[in-house]
């Protein structure tokens, strides 16, 4: 980028902490975010780093630095090292304030500069120190002790004693396409269950949930249905795929709306624990293109954690004409009931220690897991129910042992950014 100037420090500084790393992500997040949020508001023009330099009257290298940053998919420690120091980021929030940016969100990424002042202090002195301590080569090869596997492990063990349930596996398994029909409306085919998954007497029931998170102004129009193109309403025996499903089979009710749509699952006795395998598939439409910001609608998908498991093995399959459209990524978030975060600000309630992604690569060749020997069957399965063609899609896996219990393992994808603005 021409212009700009990052420190390139020698990398004799001492390395940081695991957790010191971790606190340098999560000052990160939220300067990311909260600066993300004043650079939309500012005339598209002035959202590039020589044009915002203009339309503020800012040092340009400042304001490049910033635009640098911000195009961190998923900020991280060495968003700090592209970002300006302290200085340069409250003559610009000065600026945003007289350019008459939105007050509250300028008091908002005001406490965020704060912090990282507070974290500068703390950690090293100086952002040139920070940065030293940053790109030391071994910082960032240690794990954080927060989130830790046996620290997930304990949380199973004690979320089994409080629900009364548990399983081995969660599945969550999806495909997106452009719908051959009305290329203005996307695809969705998902298989969701549990594996081994025990029900004591007593316990809280067993819930899978299949609705999806888009808003979508006429939900009339909103098409939600099982793979033999029934609604889901009442008892559904047709959620299940019987194959993938212990026998006998247990009763399936599908309760709620499209968009919060969940499968109860009852178990065929109740005099003592029973442990059975349960997979259910549905299908839906939804419009391509967000009406509201003319955004690609696909931009989130979720595995939520209902029930204590150990392995979640969460895949998702785009077809190639939208993976080429976009970048994932994934993250272990603390979700509310309907999917959100407060004002949208993820790094309020991502949780430490990130899960890893996986790229399966095209078709289904790769879809065999350790946690599920018949994983490449229910794959090939979802594909062949809904007349899909598998060597059209891409595939990506989050999996993770011990899952935080209660949380949301969300894969965004977000659209792939021209690289011409500086």
């Amino acid at each position: 980028m021409p212009g700009l100037v990052i420190p390139n420090l020698a990398t004799s500084a001492q390395p940081l902490s695991a957790d010191e790393a971790a606190l340098c992500e999560r000052v990160a997040g939220r300067l990311h975010a909260d600066l993300g949020r004043l650079v939309g508001q500012l005339p598209l023009p002035a959202q590039s780093g020589s044009g915002m330099a203009r339309h503020l009257d800012v040092v340009r290298n400042t304001t490049q630095r910033v635009v640098h940053a911000l195009r961190d998919a998923s900020p991280g420690v060495h968003t700090l090292v592209k970002m300006p120091g302290v200085k340069g980021l409250e003559q610009l929030l000065d600026a945003m304030g007289k350019a008459g940016l939105d007050a509250g969100d300028i008091e908002l990424a005001q406490v965020a500069v704060r912090q990282f002042d507070q974290l500068i202090e703390t950690l090293a002195g100086s952002h040139a120190k920070l940065i030293g301590r940053i790109t030391s080569a071994d910082s960032g090869q240690t794990t954080t002790s927060l989130a830790a596997p046996e620290a997930r492990r304990a949380l199973f063990e004690s979320a089994v004693g409080v629900t009364g349930r548990r399983a081995e596996v969660s599945i969550s398994l999806y495909a997106f396409r452009r719908s051959a029909r009305d290329p203005d409306m996307i695809q969705r085919a998902i298989a969701s269950g549990l594996l081994q998954t025990t029900v004591m007497p007593g316990g809280m029931p067993v819930v899978i949930r299949v609705g999806d998170t888009i808003e979508w102004d006429d939900p009339d129009k909103r098409s939600m249905k099982l793979l033999d193109d029934s609604t889901p309403h009442g008892r559904t025996p047709e959620a299940l795929l019987r194959a993938f499903t212990t026998h006998p089979l247990p009763t399936v009710s599908s309760q709620g709306t499209a968009d919060n749509m969940v499968q109860v699952i009852d178990p065929t006795e109740l005099d003592g624990p029973q442990t059975l395998d349960v997979i259910t598939a549905a299908r839906s439409d939804h419009p391509y293109v967000d009406p509201r910001t003319g955004r690609l609608n696909l931009d989130e998908v979720w595995s939520l954690v209902n029930c204590p498991c150990r392995r979640l093995l969460f895949d998702v399959y785009l077809h190639r004409d939208i993976e080429r459209l976009v970048r994932p990524r994934v993250e272990a978030l603390m979700w509310y009931p309907n999917l959100s975060s407060p004002g949208g600000q993820k790094w309020i309630t991502r949780f430490p220690a990130q899960p890893r992604l996986e790229l399966l690569g095209e078709g289904i060749g790769n879809a065999r897991a350790a946690s599920h020997a018949r994983h490449p069957e229910l794959t090939r399965t979802l594909f062949d129910r809904v007349g899909w063609n598998p060597r059209e899609f891409v595939g990506f896996r989050c999996e993770v042992e011990y899952p935080i219990w209660r949380a949301g393992y969300c894969m965004t994808f977000d659209l792939v950014a021209s690289d011409g603005a500086e």
